[in-house]
């Protein structure tokens, strides 16, 4: 493979694309014993690929563009990269449709808005075109575009014929665009005439990076998700981390992918369909198979102890299993504590007395490698129950954007390297 371009060929706006192949260290407990931390393989070039975005997909909602999917319609998703690369390949999934899916012309670009600054076409095995069997997911080839870190990219989707039910992420808190007819190879914006807020059949973006960048995964719900913050701010407690993390010393550079979905819980399959599987039956696919990935945070559970009026005790055996699991996959795991939710109308006294059972065995259990304690982070000082009012959203359940802010500041970095497989090796965590 050749080495990274050393600049970017300009392009119009015009025509079409051309074809080519403050509060203190969060982190509190000691590793657990007897983790192994496995560094995933790499190529003979010394690069692998490594996830800069992903967005954990759902079933369809019961209406709108999801239900009925597209028909000779281009989608163009709008995503955040984390980390930069010289050559890219996107992850279509058709997880939840009832039939496959076939995509005629597709393009990959450095967004401004609907338009594109650069871009190329995207292929499947040399094809300009791929078909996605129902219930699969699949990856591009490689495509030659150096993407920066933070940087807008837009994934162009065109579907010739009924899709059916579109495999969806849906509070992207984030504008992507919609046309009719053929648009993927389009520079300009122009003919993206419908504007929408979700991600339609896009997995994930892969970057080639250095076997010394990994990804670090969210688990998470609306919390994670980025509910409370406001549309294409990037203002989620993951971008936060993700430019603290490219601020930081220079050295390795870590993605943070973000598989947060409203509503989900991480024992119990939530309905309508759009909420998720629970934690536990999506583990494998959102999480420890993202490229690259490095370590994981799981940052869950307040919706089993409100939707889903969930004991404490079956929440803590389920946040147990995933940290097994994970644990099982040869990589460390994070916890973090449920932020607090009085005043919400579902969470009164006996949520409280189940959040702080579950938060104790959080802080406490060492069933993970270190631990998150957003909870003291965000509460109010006089009412351990509700979140602080310069931290409240307005609903009382989820924090605003200066909590996120608060929520990523408070995750010290060099422990956050040191579990994910980098940095210097102590013989025990100094995490403040």
């Amino acid at each position: 493979m050749a080495g990274p371009p050393t600049h970017k060929s300009p392009r119009g706006r015009a025509g079409r694309l051309v074809l080519i192949g403050g509060f203190g260290a969060l982190l509190l407990t000691a590793p657990s014993q007897g983790t192994a931390h496995a560094r995933p393989a790499h190529n003979a070039a010394g690069t692998r690929w490594t996830a800069t975005w992903a967005a954990s997909p759902t079933a369809a909602a019961a209406t709108g563009l999801s239900a009925t999917g597209l028909s000779d319609q281009t989608v163009r998703d709008v995503v955040h990269t984390s980390v930069g690369g010289w050559m890219l390949r996107i992850r279509l999934t058709n997880r939840y449709g009832d039939r496959p899916v076939t995509f005629d012309d597709m393009s990959v670009g450095i967004a401004d808005g609907a338009a594109l600054d650069h871009g190329v076409r995207i292929t499947f095995g040399g094809r300009p075109a791929v078909t996605i069997p129902a219930g699969a997911d699949v990856a591009s080839d490689a495509v030659r575009l150096t993407v920066g870190p933070q940087e807008k990219l837009a994934v162009s989707l065109h579907a010739p014929g009924p899709t059916g039910p579109a495999s969806w992420h849906s509070a992207a808190h984030t504008t992507s665009y919609v046309a009719v007819g053929d648009h993927a190879g389009d520079l300009a914006g122009d003919a993206f005439t419908t504007r929408v807020t979700s991600w339609y059949f896009l997995d994930g973006v892969d970057v080639l990076a250095s076997p010394r960048d990994g990804t670090i995964v969210a688990l998470g719900d609306s919390i994670t998700d980025g509910t409370g913050t406001a549309l294409d701010s990037d203002t989620r407690w993951t971008d936060d981390l993700v430019r603290r993390i490219d601020g930081g010393p220079p050295g390795r550079r870590a993605s943070v992918v973000n598989a947060g979905i409203g509503g989900n819980e991480v024992t119990l399959d939530r309905q309508p369909a759009y909420y998720g599987v629970s934690a536990l039956h999506r583990l494998d696919a959102d999480v420890l198979a993202q490229p690259g990935v490095s370590a994981v945070i799981v940052f869950e559970g307040v919706n089993d102890l409100t939707a889903g009026a969930v004991p404490a005790t079956r929440l803590i055996a389920g946040l147990r299993q995933v940290a097994d699991r994970v644990h099982a996959a040869r990589l460390p795991v994070i916890g973090a504590t449920i932020t607090p939710c009085g005043g919400y109308p579902v969470c009164g006294a006996q949520v409280e007395e189940q959040r702080r059972l579950v938060n104790a065995w959080i802080r406490t259990s060492g069933a993970f490698d270190a631990v998150l304690d957003f909870d003291s982070v965000v509460r109010d000082p006089a009412r351990a129950d509700a979140l602080r009012a310069g931290f409240d959203s307005g609903d009382h359940l989820h924090p605003n954007a200066a909590a996120y802010q608060a929520m990523a500041d408070t995750i010290d970095l060099r422990t956050l390297a040191h579990l994910s497989g980098a940095g210097p090796r102590d013989t025990e965590q100094h995490l403040t």
